[in-house]
């Protein structure tokens, strides 16, 4: 059942793509030529299909998964990034269906695909649950928090076409600036995937000493430019280069420290050029190349999207990222929050979608402040699913 959970997960990865590939072509043609208008919502039916395919696809990859193994997938790094893809996609089809506005795909499903590529970069064997692991609360605070998280960035893809739809009308160089950095921020994590992916599949290696976090030896998978305390140069190599060239900074505490610096300098070179070359490619700022898609879109429309993916996020994301994890937390360790930098982001995020609901319930907040917020709010998310991991360890490292 393992490897027909392979094979679903992959069909279902193939399908996000293809409807990613769809939507894109879809507002492309629509924004050439009127002649073009059939054959664009054609793709755009295409591309929704797709989408459906694929959340059917990967749910069952994921119950393939839980039979064959024995125990829920949503234990590590893999499991958890494949869910979330799998929430983002599913709440996409649902939206979707429900507002009929198909230009959402261009800027969502693009989001599913690098999350679902994301979780390809983690190891993908099932290994047996660590001790802590071996509660009910486990799928409950995992796979509902998800669900909260993807609804967010559906949230976010409506947002962002907001303020591109709405930027020409006495937009700040505060706001051009900020919309330029999201997708900066785009580029960025694509490069690390992209970079992740590339050396794993050609099944790069490399072993440092290492003198700090007690451990003796550090294994890599990307090329060490950055080692840990105790490694020397020569240890590693890559095209020749003898490798590591520096060490990490001794204030930096953690076994994995060093690593995580090296992916992390190596994910913003590469996420520089990669963005430099989009820009060469759209011959200029990207958000020029965003208002351009977004075209004559119904900025109200996307405006309610934005809020109803808040609305529907924010109670998913109490329970399972706050309330369930306290008792869970409770229960394996006994406290119910113990400020690990998970958990304390986990809060952050909370804090702020809370201060976004009741602006915009109680104070009326529409239109581009809210969208501002709901944008901003996707971006703590991918930090602390992301940036976390590679900045700060804690009790959620093995997630």
């Amino acid at each position: 059942m393992i490897q027909v959970s392979s094979y679903l997960f992959l069909g279902a990865f193939a399908a996000y793509v293809a409807s990613a590939i769809l939507y894109v072509t879809r507002l492309t043609l629509r924004r050439r030529d009127p002649r073009y208008f059939d054959l664009a919502d054609r793709l755009g039916r295409h591309g929704y299909h797709a989408a459906v395919a694929g959340v059917i696809l990967q749910g069952l990859a994921i119950v393939a998964r839980w039979m064959g193994s024995g125990q829920v997938p949503l234990a590590n790094m893999f499991e958890y990034m494949s869910f979330l893809g799998w929430s983002i996609m599913l709440f996409f089809v649902i939206l979707s269906a429900w507002y009929k506005l198909p230009g959402l795909g261009a800027f969502v499903a693009p989001v599913g695909v690098v999350v679902i590529a994301y979780a390809s970069v983690f190891p993908t064997e099932v290994r047996p649950l660590a001790p802590v692991l071996q509660s009910v609360w486990l799928p409950l605070h995992v796979s509902v928090a998800a669900l909260g998280e993807g609804a967010f960035a559906v949230s976010f893809g409506a947002a962002l076409m907001y303020l591109l739809r709405v930027r020409k009308e006495q937009s700040s160089r505060w706001e051009e600036m900020g919309l330029e950095f999201f997708f900066f921020c785009g580029a960025m994590l694509t490069a690390f995937i992209v970079l992740a992916l590339g050396f794993k599949l050609s099944g790069y290696r490399a072993a440092v000493t290492n003198l700090a976090g007690g451990t003796t030896v550090l294994e890599y998978t990307l090329p060490p430019f950055i080692g840990p305390l105790g490694s020397t140069r020569g240890e590693a190599s890559f095209l020749g280069l003898q490798l590591p060239l520096v060490h990490a900074p001794t204030w930096m505490r953690g076994a994995y420290a060093a690593r995580n610096l090296n992916t992390l300098v190596l994910s913003t070179l590469f996420g520089v050029i990669l963005y430099g070359i989009l820009r060469l490619i759209a011959r200029g700022p990207l958000r020029e190349l965003g208002t351009r898609a977004v075209g004559n879109m119904n900025p109200k429309l996307l405006d309610e999207v934005s809020y109803r993916g808040i609305a529907v996020g924010f109670p998913l994301f109490t329970l399972g990222g706050l309330v369930f994890a306290m008792i869970w937390a409770q229960k394996a360790w006994g406290r119910y929050w113990a400020w690990d930098p998970k958990e304390t982001w986990a809060l952050i995020t909370w804090l702020f979608y809370s201060g976004y609901l009741h602006m915009r319930i109680v104070r009326g907040w529409e239109g581009r402040a809210a969208a501002w917020v709901s944008a901003l709010g996707f971006i703590i998310v991918l930090f602390t699913l992301v940036g976390v991991n590679l900045l700060v360890s804690g009790l959620h490292s093995y997630v």
